[in-house]
């Protein structure tokens, strides 16, 4: 971590390669905040994250939040978007 990334807020976005959670990165970018990613890909792509992944201050994690989620580090916010799928 860089003394930059250290004072900005960081915020952890389950469900981030989704519609909605992309759409919440690409806000908090803006916003200035650390963006901490995740998602398990299931329904979410990559693709809607893909134009976020060379920037400094955003880090994508390929994980089920549904199991157990350790986020080295204080987070100032979490934004929990979970999808539920009807079979």
């Amino acid at each position: 971590m860089t003394h930059t990334t250290l004072t900005k807020k960081r915020i952890l976005i389950t469900g981030a390669a989704g519609f909605l959670g992309s759409h919440l990165c690409d806000f908090f970018i803006e916003k200035d905040f650390h963006v901490i990613g995740m998602d398990n890909l299931i329904t979410g792509d990559l693709k809607n994250i893909s134009h976020l992944f060379s920037l400094p201050h955003f880090e994508f994690h390929h994980h089920d939040v549904t199991t157990f989620v350790h986020v080295p580090g204080a987070l100032d916010y979490i934004f929990i978007s979970l999808l539920q799928q009807v079979l």
